[in-house]
């Protein structure tokens, strides 16, 4: 299942899966674990009036201020992601220790540039599509072409109504994607422009905009060149991984998800050079991400750990689909 990471007003009840952190070395997370006000298996949203539920934004801040009462710091990002294979939440949260490293993001631009409302409309209906969809298990999804199209067919028919305004509206979206004012405009603009013509032109903006100012912009146009990767060996040699192992080592999880599975395309070839670079910069960060508990979201750092290991590449995809971490670690410290 892809990892997808969902920020809506929580409606529905569900259960908590596994609760996982980032960002850790040199910070005591059991304290962390023992101190917050939710836990695994229990309802969720949590049914308490010590927490109110009524939004994600509420719960976020308590996780927050439980993170701080223990640490003295805050937390980098707190985000439920929907969901694992029971369809329970996952509640990621970034930690403020020697992992996590601030990275530099593009300056917000000021520019008055805008959508029509036809596109945003088309947005948030592909956005609620795709929850329903998320959350009744019909997420799966079709990359070849460069682009996703998901198998959930109300899902499907607005992604393809995107690509449509995408070939039609390509110097639009360049120009409110480098310089709209407006964070959601510029997100609208990086998905659009992964639905796009395959050029230099769609790759150079959408890596300028992984390093956004803006956590959601940087989601949407990282996920879109990692699908593009995956799918176009030949446009994925022209994508420099250095941004995405920054990304690695930040304190977003959009950052970690994303950031690692574009590295996978990116050194589907064994390129020394960045292997060397993963190792060098960014080895504590995908050993955290390696240990999550949850194969789904575990497993693009383990594949990176396996390769930079030298192991053999189906090897590494049966370690990867069973969460087997420590084989690959054992492997890393034995070369």
């Amino acid at each position: 299942m892809g990892a997808l990471g969902i920020a809506w007003e929580l409606r529905d009840w569900t259960h908590l899966g596994e609760i996982e952190f980032f960002g850790y070395k040199g910070v005591d997370v059991d304290a962390i674990r023992a101190a917050l006000p939710i836990h695994e298996g229990e309802l969720f949203p949590p049914l308490t009036s010590v927490l109110p539920w009524s939004s994600s934004d509420r719960i976020k801040q308590s996780i927050n201020d439980r993170v701080k009462q223990v640490t003295g710091r805050e937390t980098t990002d707190v985000s439920f992601v929907c969901c694992d294979a029971k369809q329970n939440f996952l509640v990621y949260i970034g930690l403020p220790g020697v992992s996590s490293q601030a990275v530099r993001f593009r300056p917000k631009p000021a520019g008055d540039i805008r959508f029509p409302p036809e596109i945003v409309k088309l947005r948030d209906e592909l956005d609620d599509a795709l929850a329903k969809a998320v959350m009744t298990g019909r997420s799966t999804e079709d990359d070849s072409a460069g682009y996703a199209l998901t198998n959930d067919a109300e899902t499907r028919q607005k992604q393809l109504a995107i690509r449509e305004y995408a070939l039609r509206n390509e110097a639009l979206i360049l120009r409110v994607l480098a310089s709209s004012s407006d964070a959601r405009h510029r997100s609208i603009a990086a998905q659009a422009l992964g639905y796009g013509r395959q050029s230099d032109e769609q790759i150079d903006g959408l890596v300028q905009a992984s390093l956004d100012s803006d956590d959601g912009v940087r989601n949407d146009a990282v996920r879109a060149l990692g699908v593009l990767a995956g799918a176009k060996p030949d446009l994925a040699r022209r994508i420099p991984a250095e941004p995405f192992i920054q990304l690695l080592k930040s304190g977003s999880w959009s950052g970690h998800n994303k950031g690692s599975l574009i590295l996978i395309a990116l050194t589907s070839g064994r390129d020394p050079t960045a292997l060397q670079q993963l190792r060098a910069e960014a080895l504590d960060a995908l050993i955290e991400m390696a240990r999550w508990r949850y194969a789904g979201h575990a497993s693009a750092a383990i594949t990176l750990l396996g390769r930079i290991a030298g192991m053999e590449e189906r090897r590494i995809e049966e370690l990867a689909e069973s969460g087997q971490v420590d084989a690959v670690l054992a492997a890393l410290n034995a070369r």
